[in-house]
C-alpha cells in the first residue's frame, strides 16, 4: 500500500532556502476585471506598442552604420572627460522586441477606449493620453500641460473611462490577462 504524503514548498527546497519574496513572484489577477487593472494593461500595451520597430514609418529610416566614425584621438579625448563609457553605451544598446503574445494583449488592450468609450469623448482622450503618459514616464501633470485643464480633471476622467471598460469587459466575460 502506497501512502502519499501532502508536501509544502519549503519540504521540497529544504532548509536552506530563503522564503519566498512576494514582490519578485510573479503578478496575482484579479478575479475579474477592475479600473486599475484595465489602466495597468492600457499602460503595458502602449508601452508594447513603442517597443515595436519602424515606429515612425520611413521618414525614420536609418542607417546601419554608426552616426559618427570615432578616431583614436577621439576616444582618448572622451576617456579623459569620463564620456567615453557614455558613448559605448549608446553604440551597444540593443532594442528588444515583443513576443507575439505581448502584441496580441497590445492590439486588445488599446483597442478598448475606442470600442467601449466611443460614444464618449472625453473619457476616451483621457484614458488614452493618461496611459501613453504613463508608458513614457510621465504623469496626469504633463497631459494638462500638452492637451489643457487640470490634471485632476485628466486623472478623474482616466479613471471613470477604466471603470466603465472594465464592466464592459466583465459584461463581456472577457477573460482576465
Amino acid at each position: 500500500m502506497t501512502l502519499l504524503k501532502k508536501r509544502s514548498l519549503a519540504d521540497l527546497l529544504g532548509p536552506i532556502h530563503e522564503p519566498l519574496d512576494p514582490l519578485a513572484m510573479a503578478e496575482v489577477l484579479p478575479r475579474a476585471w477592475d479600473g486599475p487593472h484595465v489602466a495597468l494593461r492600457l499602460v503595458e500595451g502602449f508601452v508594447t506598442v513603442l517597443k515595436l520597430p519602424m515606429r515612425g514609418g520611413p521618414a525614420r529610416l536609418r542607417s546601419a552604420w554608426p552616426p559618427y566614425m570615432y578616431e583614436f584621438a577621439d576616444l582618448a579625448a572622451q576617456a579623459e572627460g569620463g564620456e567615453l563609457e557614455k558613448t559605448q553605451a549608446e553604440q551597444n544598446r540593443v532594442r528588444i522586441i515583443p513576443t507575439a503574445r505581448e502584441i496580441a494583449c497590445a492590439e486588445e488592450a488599446t483597442y478598448w477606449p475606442v470600442q467601449y468609450l466611443g460614444a464618449e469623448p472625453e473619457l476616451r482622450e483621457a484614458v488614452n493620453m493618461l496611459g501613453l503618459a504613463h508608458a513614457i514616464g510621465r504623469d496626469a501633470a504633463w497631459v494638462a500641460k500638452k492637451r489643457g485643464g487640470s490634471a485632476d480633471t485628466w486623472r478623474m476622467r482616466h479613471d471613470a473611462g477604466c471603470e466603465r471598460i472594465a464592466s464592459a469587459l466583465e459584461r463581456d466575460r472577457a477573460a482576465v490577462f
